[in-house]
C-alpha cells in the first residue's frame, strides 16, 4: 500500500479501538467484565442515580445496547436499578458494594493504558490532542443528530464555459461510484478520503440563487450521481431557480434516470459507454456487469426528447477497432456520440494505460461515420 499524507481517521480509530478492547478485555477478565460494559459502569459510579436516558446520551448509545449492558451488570451484582422517587416511571442506576470495591483496580487499569499509549507524546501535544478530540466528539454528536438526507458534493467548479459551449455552467461532483473503471481519471471521487472537502446541497443552492442572472446550467457529475436518491429534492429546487440541468452518468441506475426524466428534473443527459456488452465487466473493473441495466438506460435515452449524448473514451488496452465499431453500432440511433481523448497525464485507477491519439481517432472517424453521422471527436474524457 502506498503511503498517503491524507488522514484516514476511521482506520486509525478502528485500530485504537480494537487494541484498547483487547487490552481491557484481558485485564478485566478476572472481574468478569468486558470493555463494552466498562464506560457504563464508570458513568454509574461517578453519577450515582443516573438514568438510562442520561447514559445513552453521554455515551452515544442506542436504547437497545444500553439496556442489554445494564441488564448484564445487574445480573453480575455490580449495579442495582430502582424507581425514581420523583417519577415512578423512570429508573435510577446505582453501583453496589461489589462494584465499589473494584473501582480502584479499574481506574488503575485505565490509567495504565492511557500512560502506555501517550508515553511517547509530549505533554503539550497531548493536551492539544485532548482538546481537539473532545471538540471532534461534540461535532460528531451534533452531526449524528442531523438530518442526513441532504445531498453532499465533493468539489465545485463555480464557472465553466467549455463543457457546453455557449452556456455558462457550474459543475458539482458527487462522491462514490459502483464502477471501478481502470481508466477512470476521477479516483478521488470514488475512494473518498476522510478529509475530503464536503459541500452541502444547501450551499450549492445558495450559490445558484445568488447567480441566477449569470449562470445558465448546473452540471452534476461524479462519481456516479444517480446512486444518490437524495439528489431528487436538490434537483427540484435547482430547477425552481430556472437552471438547466445536465447529469453525467454511467447508466447503471436506469430507474432513477427514468424517474428524473419523467419528473422533468433534467434537461441533458450524458452517458458514458464503457465497452461492448461482452467486455463490459472488465472495462468497469468488476467480474460481471449488469448489462441489462446498461441496455435499459440506453433504451430510455434513445427514446426520450432530452438533449442526449453518449461518450466513449477509447483505451488501447480495452478497445480495439472492432470493439469501437460494435459500440457505435449499439447506439447508432443516438443524436450525439462523442469520442473523447484519454488524458494520460491524469492519475487513473490503473496506471500504464494508453488512449488513442487525436490523429488515430481522426483516422477511424470516416469508418465510424458510415454507421452514424452523429459522431464527433472531443478532447478530454467524461
Amino acid at each position: 500500500m502506498n503511503e498517503s499524507n491524507s488522514t484516514d481517521l476511521l482506520l486509525d480509530i478502528s485500530i485504537l479501538y480494537r487494541s484498547t478492547q483487547k487490552y481491557y478485555d484481558k485485564m478485566l477478565q478476572s472481574l468478569s467484565l468486558t470493555y463494552a460494559q466498562l464506560p457504563i459502569l464508570i458513568l454509574i459510579y461517578e453519577h450515582e442515580g443516573i438514568s438510562l436516558q442520561q447514559i445513552a446520551y453521554e455515551g452515544g448509545y442506542d436504547k437497545g445496547t444500553i439496556t442489554k449492558q445494564v441488564q448484564k451488570l445487574q445480573e453480575m451484582g455490580y449495579i442495582r436499578v430502582q424507581s425514581s422517587q420523583r417519577d415512578k416511571r423512570a429508573k435510577e442506576l446505582y453501583t453496589t458494594q461489589n462494584a465499589r470495591s473494584i473501582m480502584n483496580k479499574i481506574y488503575g487499569i485505565r490509567a495504565s493504558w492511557w500512560q502506555h499509549i501517550s508515553a511517547s507524546i509530549p505533554e503539550n501535544d497531548m493536551q492539544k490532542f485532548s482538546t481537539f478530540y473532545k471538540t471532534m466528539v461534540v461535532s460528531a454528536r451534533e452531526f449524528a443528530q442531523k438530518d442526513q438526507e441532504e445531498i453532499v458534493f465533493f468539489d465545485h467548479q463555480k464557472l465553466n464555459i467549455e463543457i457546453d459551449p455557449g452556456k455558462m455552467s457550474t459543475i458539482v461532483w458527487t462522491g462514490g461510484c459502483n464502477f471501478r473503471c481502470p481508466f477512470c481519471e476521477r479516483s478521488r471521487f470514488i475512494f473518498l478520503k476522510e478529509d475530503s472537502r464536503v459541500i452541502t446541497g444547501t450551499k450549492i443552492l445558495q450559490y445558484l440563487e445568488e447567480r441566477q442572472n449569470v449562470l445558465d446550467q448546473l452540471v452534476i457529475t461524479g462519481g456516479e450521481p444517480l446512486m444518490h436518491p437524495e439528489l431528487d429534492s436538490f434537483l427540484k429546487e435547482a430547477k425552481a431557480l430556472g437552471y438547466q440541468i445536465r447529469i453525467e452518468t454511467n447508466g447503471s441506475y436506469p430507474q432513477h434516470l427514468e424517474d428524473l426524466i419523467q419528473n422533468h428534473r433534467v434537461d441533458q443527459v450524458v452517458m458514458s459507454l464503457k465497452n461492448t456488452p461482452e467486455k463490459y465487466g472488465q472495462s468497469i473493473g468488476l467480474d460481471q456487469a449488469e448489462i441489462q441495466k446498461i441496455q435499459r438506460s440506453v433504451d430510455i435515452l434513445l427514446h426520450c426528447d432530452l438533449d442526449v449524448r453518449f461518450v466513449i473514451v477509447p483505451i488501447k488496452e480495452f478497445h480495439g477497432q472492432e470493439d469501437l465499431i460494435q459500440m457505435i453500432t449499439w447506439i447508432k440511433d443516438a443524436p450525439c456520440i462523442e469520442l473523447h481523448s484519454y488524458q494520460e497525464s491524469m492519475t487513473p485507477i490503473q496506471e500504464g494505460l494508453h488512449g488513442y491519439t487525436h490523429q488515430e481517432l481522426q483516422s477511424l472517424l470516416p469508418q465510424l461515420q458510415e454507421i452514424t453521422p452523429n459522431i464527433k471527436i472531443k478532447g478530454g474524457s467524461l
